[in-house]
Order: structure tokens, then C-alpha cells, then sequence
């Protein structure tokens, strides 16, 4: 019976991981706004490939490590409330939670970038 338990919560963790990977290749769906409108869809690519490449950039400096961890940590918390519960809430907290909560701050930053640009995001695809 351990086993099937170990395995299943192996099993979790990897669709998990999958999960995040794909979602770190992500980009943002624009608002079709006049900024949007005025440049075209060509121009629009290439200031979304500019805030995606200045957000890794950023986030291998100092500072925006410091950052990114402060945001790991924040979830780490949860993922700390949820061992009471059980192993498997812990295994699915460790191995999706600190991925997404990075996502979440790069996605933050390229938002802003693009904000600063005149462009309104949408969503995430």
C-alpha cells in the first residue's frame, strides 16, 4: 500500500512540474487598445519579446533575485500549513507553488513594462 501512495505522490509532483514548465513559456494576450491598434501586431511582438527578455534579465540580478525569493518565501508558508493536513498537500505545495509564485512575479514585471509601453494586458496564455 505504501507504494501506490509513493508513487501517486510522485505522479502529482510530475504533472505539477509539467504544469509550471509550460507555464514559464507563457506570454500576455494584449488589449486591443489604440496603442495596440496605431503599432500593429508585428511592433506589439517584438515590445512583449522586449519586456519578457528585460524580466529575465532583472530577475539574474541581485535585486531581482531578492525579489523572487521574497515571493518563494511567502508561498513556503502555505506549503508549511499544509503538512498538518498530509504528505500529499505537502508534495503538491512544494512542487507547484514556488513555480507559480515566480511565474507570477516575472509576469508581474513584464506587465508593468508593458503598461509603460501603453498596452493593456489582457490575460495570459
Amino acid at each position: 500500500m505504501k507504494i501506490s501512495r509513493v508513487k501517486k505522490l510522485f505522479s502529482i509532483f510530475f504533472i505539477c512540474s509539467i504544469i509550471g514548465s509550460c507555464a514559464s513559456h507563457s506570454r500576455p494576450t494584449l488589449y486591443p487598445n489604440e496603442v495596440l491598434k496605431q503599432r500593429g501586431p508585428i511592433i506589439a511582438r517584438a515590445d512583449i519579446d522586449q519586456c519578457l527578455r528585460e524580466a529575465d534579465v532583472y530577475f539574474n540580478t541581485p535585486e531581482g533575485k531578492r525579489v523572487a525569493n521574497g515571493a518563494e518565501s511567502t508561498t513556503s508558508v502555505g506549503s508549511s500549513i499544509g503538512f498538518g493536513t498530509g504528505g500529499v498537500g505537502l508534495g503538491v505545495g512544494i512542487g507547484s507553488g514556488n513555480r507559480v509564485s515566480g511565474i507570477d512575479v516575472k509576469r508581474g514585471y513584464v506587465n508593468q513594462c508593458l503598461v509603460n509601453k501603453g498596452y493593456q494586458v489582457l490575460a495570459w496564455d
